[in-house]
């Protein structure tokens, strides 16, 4: 059998606004930065769903399948209905990559950004306090850990102390931004997949700027071009490094990469 390029799949939530596309805009510079891949996008609420993504990709079939779930904290949706929802269509071996808050780099990333925003625009790193908003859930009681982690690890590359996790439902609120912090200089980052309502009246209106202050709300994280350039770094290096010269599937021979959904 002949096999078609690899393929690469943005897996995100989905939108309520049918005009917003979360990964959207990550999925064409992924285009630009892995040519060598097909890259489709598909959403576990909306259309296209998942589901039917993967059963059009499975029937080109394709030299290998790889998942990349844009989400930023530790969802039941990536760890248990996506699995599910693979094992149900797909046959073929499929590798889902470290999720966007698990992906290596991501810390640094976000440093690099918060440092070169904090130099421009009367920005003082003394006088301004950083808030990684993430969406959450209604019954949390504080942030997932990994968010946390995030915001530890950004916290010790930038040397930097007023950071804080926040989130649009659960605790910690965003609405209560302004009990964290005696500062009116403000950075807030979305760590969000795509500018859909959230991050385009949700977040806004929970921030709720006052006009003695001076508040930021950066694009979110997953519309970076930062993102695609960390995230075709991992795949170039764990992918291209074992590529398969026999002409067959790669399947069997890029267990490294990811943890397989559709084998024992």
């Amino acid at each position: 059998m002949a096999f078609c390029a690899p393929t690469l799949i943005i897996v995100a939530h989905g939108a309520q606004n049918t005009c917003s596309a979360p990964g959207g805009l990550l999925k064409v510079l992924l285009h630009q930065r892995l040519p060598h891949f097909d890259v489709g996008l598909g959403f576990l609420r909306g259309k296209p769903n998942i589901s039917a993504v993967l059963a059009d990709v499975q029937a080109k079939s394709p030299e290998d399948i790889l998942l990349f779930p844009l989400f930023f904290g530790q969802s039941p949706l990536v760890t248990k209905e996506l699995p599910e929802k693979v094992r149900r269509v797909i046959s073929s071996p499929v590798r889902v990559l470290p999720a966007a808050g698990d992906l290596p780099g991501l810390p640094r990333m976000l440093a690099s950004r918060i440092s070169a925003r904090l130099g421009s625009d009367g920005y003082n790193r003394e006088r301004t306090a950083i808030f990684l908003i993430s969406h959450g859930r209604k019954t949390d009681k504080e942030p997932a850990s990994n968010l946390t982690g995030i915001r530890k690890a950004v916290a010790h590359i930038t040397d930097f102390d007023e950071i804080y996790n926040v989130q649009l439902e659960g605790a910690v609120s965003l609405k209560n931004w302004r009990a964290m912090t005696h500062l009116r200089k403000a950075l807030f980052i979305p760590l969000m997949a795509g500018d859909g309502d959230h991050c385009l009246h949700d977040i806004p209106d929970a921030v709720n700027a006052r006009s003695d202050e001076h508040v930021d709300i950066l694009a979110p994280v997953g519309t970076w071009w930062e993102l695609s350039n960390l995230l075709a770094d991992y795949v170039n290096r764990n992918w291209l490094s074992c590529q398969c010269v026999t002409g067959k599937s790669k399947s069997s021979e890029t267990r490294e990469l990811a943890p397989c959904l559709t084998e024992d």
